[in-house]
């Protein structure tokens, strides 16, 4: 049987010290060891599909972990706004105006849509506003520019004067059958009804000022009649182009172009 000799001389003069191995431990242990290489580059292989998975795993963990943080957030503004909904409600409510419906194109709570783009083809309204504006025999000259609301009640403006969209004044949502009131002295030039606007009012004012009052159920004055600031002259509704009852109120210049009526809320 052939051995492999391995002598060792652990320093000069020592005495010699020999190890003889078999081939065949030889050859085990080198096979031993060749596969012990091989298993360990398998497992390699095998698992690094698993660590991975492993580290996707947290990943994953961590981000729904986040993701459902978030969405405590969301339901919780998601209960307020229901609150401030509810809340905006009973005070529309105890106010005596709840909308009912929203505008084309607006968010939530708009609840009216009024826009002038008839103004392009009324021929009647155009006509109005080309009236010369009635003279005041001595009267206060300030009585004949608009200014305040149009109507009593409590409410407020759902939309505002925007040329941007042709909606050249602002909205009031109210009550069906409220009393809408003149804004200034002066006479009535146009109480007919239209498809866009229903039943509405124009009145010139000395001023040279015109205001337009549109959507009305009902009617209290006709054409000529000289109205003093105050005075009845229809009662609000949702007809013509409108989503909720609401008023509809403008105002012109001399010119006939339509004005922000906001700043003559103030006066």
């Amino acid at each position: 049987m052939k051995y492999l000799t391995l002598m060792i001389i652990p320093y000069p003069g020592a005495d010699v010290r020999s190890i003889r191995i078999k081939h065949r431990t030889i050859k085990l242990l080198s096979g031993l060891a060749a596969l012990l290489v091989c298993i360990s580059i398998a497992t390699l292989f095998y698992l690094k599909p698993i660590l991975e998975k492993a580290r996707e795993y947290d990943r994953l963990l961590s981000q729904n972990q986040l993701l459902s943080v978030e969405n405590r957030k969301i339901r919780a503004l998601a209960q307020k706004m229901v609150a401030i909904d509810n809340l905006v409600t009973k005070i529309q409510t105890t106010q005596g105006v709840k909308e009912t419906g929203k505008a084309s194109g607006e968010g939530e709570g708009q609840g009216t849509e009024t826009t002038f783009a008839f103004m392009d083809n009324f021929a009647p309204v155009e006509n109005a506003l080309a009236v010369t504006p009635p003279t005041t025999d001595g009267e206060d000259k300030n009585a004949a520019i608009p200014s305040g609301l149009p109507v009593k009640e409590k409410s407020y403006i759902s939309r505002t004067f925007n040329p941007e969209i042709f909606h050249f004044g602002i909205d009031i949502p109210l009550k069906q059958g409220t009393a809408v009131r003149a804004t200034a002295d002066g006479v009535v030039t146009l109480a007919d009804k239209s498809y866009d606007l229903g039943f509405y009012v124009m009145i010139k004012h000395a001023s040279g000022y015109s205001t337009l009052y549109a959507h009305n159920s009902l009617l209290a004055v006709n054409k000529g009649d000289r109205i003093k600031k105050g005075d009845l002259i229809a009662y609000s509704g949702n007809m013509g182009q409108s989503t909720a009852p609401h008023l509809h109120y403008a105002i012109f210049d001399q010119n006939g172009n339509p004005m922000d009526p906001l700043p003559f809320l103030e006066q």
